[in-house]
């Protein structure tokens, strides 16, 4: 049987992301987002895990160093890939299949222990289908571990601002919607690329889990470890983001943001 697959926009930026992404993952992945999976990820000896959404193969690879039997799907062919090609010079027992997150045909009911979406389900159309087919793929009491971008950190609902409270500056986030579900276009690292990208709420999130017969057991809010640093002249609209600074006091209100408004949000789930 033939399938059909939609096309990938990740296809036109797979070389940008792959060497961005590396063998580590970017900057937030490294320090703020992959030590807490690995910390919620415990008794990992013998377990078949199935990563949703795998890019180059960062992550899956990670895991499989750590004498795991790993299974990696992307709808992305060009960065499916470059995984395979790592997988070629550095052996890890990874099989890669470029799929549909929505529709993982091929791939056994009631066979994985273990599924990861690291910070891909908010770049996935059908979000729904695909934590249903997590569901599907999982064995009873298998967990599901997602990250991904914070619902409260958009770039198209949302904005940096100062606000002033008590006579004290703060940066803070002003949104200007939520609850709605919204799709937009965002520009893709230096290459100027514009990527679809799905908002939507946690309530959202939390539906589609329940109605995989898949229940939340735990649940991180993550600020970033990221220090912010001195802007240079040509840097523009620094006074609006989080990790550039002009002045001292500037400096102090955007490091204790840092620490206390989340970027990212790792849900953990039992199928039941």
């Amino acid at each position: 049987m033939t399938i059909k697959l939609p096309k990938s926009e990740w296809d036109k930026v797979a070389e940008e992301w792959n060497t961005e992404a590396g063998n580590t993952g970017i900057w937030h992945q490294r320090h703020d987002i992959d030590p807490v999976i690995f910390e919620l990820l415990k008794n990992l000896k013998n377990k078949k895990i199935i990563e949703i959404g795998c890019g180059n193969g960062y992550f899956a690879r990670l895991l499989a160093k750590k004498d795991i039997k790993v299974t990696a799907v992307d709808l992305s062919a060009n960065l499916v890939a470059y995984a395979i090609e790592r997988e070629k010079t550095e052996p890890l027992g990874i099989k890669y299949f470029v799929r549909d997150a929505a529709n993982l045909y091929g791939i056994k009911s009631n066979s994985f222990d273990i599924a990861v979406a690291n910070m891909s389900l908010m770049d996935i159309t059908d979000a729904e289908k695909a934590i249903k087919e997590v569901s599907r793929v999982l064995k009873k009491n298998g967990k599901f571990v997602l990250s991904i971008t914070h619902p409260i950190y958009c770039d198209f609902q949302q904005q940096w601002i100062i606000i002033k409270e008590n006579g004290k500056k703060y940066f803070a986030r002003a949104i200007s919607k939520y609850l709605s579900s919204v799709t937009k276009k965002r520009t893709l690292l230096t290459s100027g690329i514009k990527i679809t990208q799905y908002h939507r709420s946690i309530e959202t999130y939390f539906k589609y889990l329940r109605n995989a017969d898949l229940l939340i057991s735990d649940f991180k809010e993550i600020a970033t470890n990221k220090p912010v640093t001195k802007a240079k002249k040509e840097d523009k609209n620094v006074k609006f983001r989080r990790s550039k600074y002009l002045t001292l006091s500037e400096k102090k209100m955007k490091k204790f943001a840092g620490k206390e408004i989340p970027l990212f949000l790792i849900m953990v789930a039992l199928k039941i």
